[in-house]
């Protein structure tokens, strides 16, 4: 009697080895994380002891470089997710972080986004205001400080206490999200939309910057400071103002967020300084953030 060998079903085969291909990737990703890791490895003893391994500049050029090849039917969000939690868990590897962030008992926070950008590892601590956050990074018991962009009027106003500081150590130096996301595509709940990255750490130039200047000053009102600035050179893309007092002659602060990058040694502030002459009395640049990445995506 001869025996019949089972039919195969040929849906099942192909499924089955498109499965097995999937597998060989799998373990080619793990290998080059081991890789990677390694290379970290190396790179982490070049540096030498430092306090934390953050490059926000490089960090925005790397995501930039991906985001610009064929995406393919890559799932939107992924490889920036993916690298987010990549290069979060690196830098903790390297050394200590702890992040502190706006997360208020009621209203709109920035603790989901603040995870979404720093990975499911990093330690997070809440603080109910933005100042607090500032004041838990000046006294050392956090690495950075994720607050609300500045806004016009607000109780809880956090840049003038980074002006205090005539040493300038502490700036803005990165936002979040990098990728903007469509509703339901991220973590965030009841979250505000973006929030900035405030620590010891000036930002890099990467090509596509958005800066922060602070000017302090006397009679100068908002529309002149306007006018100056773009004598100067500056493109300004929001303004805010702060005054230290009820009387006439108290000064004005102003928060100007432009475009480009601007460094402490930039030649714009001395015409600035030149222009308003005895008016000014503090001009400090208050760092930045590589901009966003812009919409839409290659496919092939």
């Amino acid at each position: 009697m001869v025996m019949k060998s089972p039919a195969i079903n040929p849906d099942k085969q192909a499924l089955a080895d498109l499965r097995s291909q999937i597998d060989q990737i799998d373990g080619v990703i793990h290998d080059m994380l081991r890789e990677r890791s390694e290379i970290v490895e190396h790179v982490r003893k070049y540096k030498g002891k430092q306090g934390i391994y953050i490059r926000p500049g490089r960090e925005a050029q790397m995501l930039r470089a991906l985001m610009s090849r064929p995406q393919g039917k890559i799932p939107d969000g992924l490889v920036v997710r993916v690298w987010r939690e990549l290069i979060s868990a690196f830098t903790i590897v390297e050394g200590s972080l702890k992040v502190g962030v706006y997360a208020p008992e009621k209203g709109p926070d920035l603790w989901d986004v603040a995870r979404d950008h720093y990975g499911s590892f990093t330690p997070l601590v809440e603080y109910p205001t933005a100042a607090a956050a500032i004041k838990a990074l000046k006294d050392g018991k956090i690495s950075v400080a994720v607050v609300p962009p500045p806004a016009q009027g607000e109780k809880d106003s956090w840049w003038p206490l980074l002006t205090a500081d005539k040493a300038n150590a502490l700036t803005v130096f990165q936002s979040m999200p990098f990728e903007p996301l469509k509703a339901g595509r991220s973590n965030a709940r009841r979250a505000l939309p973006t929030g900035l990255i405030v620590g010891k750490h000036y930002p890099e130039l990467t090509g596509d910057d958005r800066s922060f200047l602070v000017m302090q000053c006397t009679h100068v009102p908002e529309a002149e400071m306007k006018r100056l600035l773009g004598k100067a050179g500056y493109k300004v893309r929001h303004m805010l103002t702060h005054s230290t007092g009820r009387a006439a002659s108290a000064p004005t602060s102003f928060l100007a967020e432009v475009e480009g990058f601007v460094g402490r040694a930039d030649t714009r502030l001395g015409r600035l300084k030149a222009m308003m002459g005895s008016r000014l009395q503090q001009l400090m640049p208050l760092g930045g953030y590589p901009a966003p990445l812009k919409g839409g995506r290659r496919t092939a």
